[in-house]
């Protein structure tokens, strides 16, 4: 191989690493989304015409937005963890999207713990990387924690009380947030 073809090799595995860790930085997004209450940042994952399908849900981010932000507000806390990603792509502008997601939090004296998985289509639009469509499966559930008794052993651990774009925490991304 010459060398003008080697480093165009280069350059295509460059770009899809480059993709990938754009792609998945955008599930991370998803998850940070929802637990900070902030739909700006949930907006940079889903492009506005993006078909849903969560099953109580069918139709497109712009309508679901509203939804998704209102059930996250009512909720007393959550985390969201998106792992075990697979991306294969079909081209330069397309990429298919698997991954586990685990969800859960607080509800009144015990806690909920739900598991699934996502299915996306990823596009490419002027450079940027968004889900065009997505569909989850709910695969288990787990209710029942008594959230009290397992409280009652953490006495002095911090925790967020403010779930919202305004909390400091919430900006001090690549800062120091232990001061």
């Amino acid at each position: 191989m010459d060398v003008e073809h080697e480093l165009a090799a280069l350059r295509g595995e460059i770009e899809k690493l480059k993709s990938r860790d754009s792609i998945r930085q955008q599930l991370v997004r998803y998850g940070r989304g929802q637990e900070w209450v902030d739909m700006t940042l949930m907006d940079e994952v889903f492009w506005d015409d993006a078909e849903l399908d969560f099953g109580f849900f069918r139709g497109v981010w712009r309508d679901f937005r509203p939804i998704l932000m209102e059930m996250a507000r009512v909720a007393e806390g959550s985390f969201h963890l998106t792992t075990a990603q697979q991306i294969e792509f079909e081209n330069d502008d397309c990429a298919y999207v698997e991954c586990y997601g685990i969800a859960g939090g607080p509800r009144g004296t015990s806690a909920q713990l739900y598991g699934g998985r996502y299915f996306h289509r990823f596009e490419r639009r002027g450079g940027l990387w968004r889900s065009a469509r997505c569909y989850y499966v709910l695969d288990w559930t787990l209710r029942g924690v008594d959230e009290a008794a397992i409280s009652a052993n953490l006495i002095g651990i911090n925790r967020v009380t403010d779930r919202s774009p305004g909390h400091p925490w919430f900006r001090r991304m690549g800062q120091n947030a232990t001061g």
